[in-house]
């Protein structure tokens, strides 16, 4: 990559410092900030309904999930798709509660597999759901309609990293970072400004055909056709990856960890192969396909920047990881300290409105706004999903697969969309 002159460099350091103040001081996108006066001790008053409202001397409203002490979130993550996810959550709540809480109160977290809680989600879900204030949520791909459902039919507020552009609407887990197609269309483009795609070239998918390559396949269509693409659109075998492409010299792999790895297998070197993160697990690949990875072509769109990224937001938390004792970050860490920080910004706008309740947090989704540009995860706004069905954030970020790297990827790019991508409607 082309070396930085000095006033880029210089640029960078006081974005960076201006990051690290921002968070540490708790303005807008803060990772740790203490909002709100610090309620007394609640007391119940006798409502109608079966639920008891409690009401704090000052006025504050608090419910399910919400003590004078602690608020309660569950997190419901699969293990398999987890890669560091519930570390970052759990390196967000102790940010928070080192530096006061939110509303006066810590922040406590009830996990699946945890402290005698089921590890199935399912089962979680009816030991903690319903008595959190709201959810973190990341299922398997496969695995996320029940639990969705019963989410949507019991009015928990949840909020989840990744998902499809079918997820977007009233009543559901909100996706708050870039949906599938999202971060197909940026990965595409990214290869484009880079000068690895041109105009009219072809471009191979192999697709496993399951509700996430659905979604990412209508992204990336949508790209292709703007720009007169090719795709050349094949379903993956069990067991084996084709091997020719034709003129093709990028795959788009919509498709598990596994198929992705026969498919760098069997590939010439002149083939560049874009995936995500649950497209490439360096765990589970041979010294073989890792070979490949390692030479640069797996290319992996993702939501944050990439452990290692000097993107300023990034930075900040990979210091305090250290600072924590981590030593081995997972891919995606900074998915779950932003995951916890959409959660910081309804509290504290639900604390501001004396509301800590669930229809409070209901509330805060269609008032809080954007967060800071400068955020792990862009703009993202958690009312676009709800009002508009349309993603959160239109931003992600890209990353080479490479296992010496501390979470298996080296961060290549900022937080960046593609041109034109609010011009597409999912």
């Amino acid at each position: 990559m082309p070396a930085r002159s000095s006033s880029q460099r210089v640029a960078r350091l006081l974005a960076v410092a201006a990051a690290a103040a921002l968070l540490s001081t708790g303005c807008d996108s803060a990772l740790d900030r203490p909002t709100g006066p610090t309620a007394a001790s609640a007391t119940a008053t006798t409502t109608t309904i079966p639920s008891i409202t409690a009401v704090t001397p000052d006025g504050l409203i608090s419910g399910p999930g919400v003590t004078d002490a602690a608020i309660t979130l569950g997190l419901l993550v699969d293990p398999a798709r987890d890669r560091g996810f519930s570390d970052g959550v759990r390196l967000w709540q102790q940010a928070v509660n080192t530096s006061g809480g939110l509303c006066g109160r810590t922040v406590e977290m009830r996990a699946a597999g945890v402290d005698g809680v089921p590890t199935d989600l399912d089962e979680a879900y009816d030991a903690v759901g319903r008595t959190s204030i709201g959810l973190i949520t990341l299922p398997s791909p496969t695995g996320s309609a029940a639990l969705n459902t019963a989410i949507a039919a019991d009015q928990i507020p949840a909020l989840t990293p990744a998902g499809t552009s079918a997820q977007l609407g009233p009543g559901r887990p909100i996706v708050v970072g870039p949906t599938d197609d999202v971060l197909a269309i940026n990965g595409l483009d990214y290869l484009a400004q880079s000068g690895q795609l041109e105009q009219g070239a072809s471009v191979g998918v192999l697709t496993d055909a399951s509700a996430a390559a659905d979604n990412a396949l209508l992204g990336a269509r949508w790209w292709a056709r703007e720009r007169g693409i090719v795709l050349d659109v094949r379903e993956a075998e069990p067991d084996a990856a084709p091997a020719d492409w034709g003129e093709a010299t990028i795959v788009l792999a919509l498709t598990d960890s596994a198929q992705t790895a026969r498919l760098a297998l069997a590939t010439p070197a002149g083939v560049t192969i874009l995936t995500t993160i649950d497209g490439y697990d360096p765990a589970g690949w041979s010294t073989e396909a890792l070979a490949a990875a390692t030479a640069g072509r797996v290319l992996v769109s993702t939501a944050a920047p990439a452990f290692g990224s000097d993107y300023p937001a990034a930075v900040v938390v990979a210091s305090r990881a250290t600072a924590s004792g981590q030593t081995g970050p997972g891919a995606r860490l900074f998915d779950g300290y932003a995951t916890g920080l959409s959660w910081a910004r309804l509290l504290d706008q639900a604390c501001a409105d004396r509301t800590l309740t669930r229809r409070g947090i209901e509330q805060a989704v269609t008032t809080v706004g954007p967060a800071s540009v400068d955020s792990l995860f862009g703009p993202t706004d958690p009312a676009q999903p709800v009002q508009s069905g349309l993603p959160a954030t239109r931003v992600s970020a890209m990353s080479t697969a490479d296992q010496s790297a501390p979470s298996g990827l080296r961060p290549l790019s900022w937080l960046q969309a593609a041109s034109g991508i609010e011009d597409y409607l999912p």
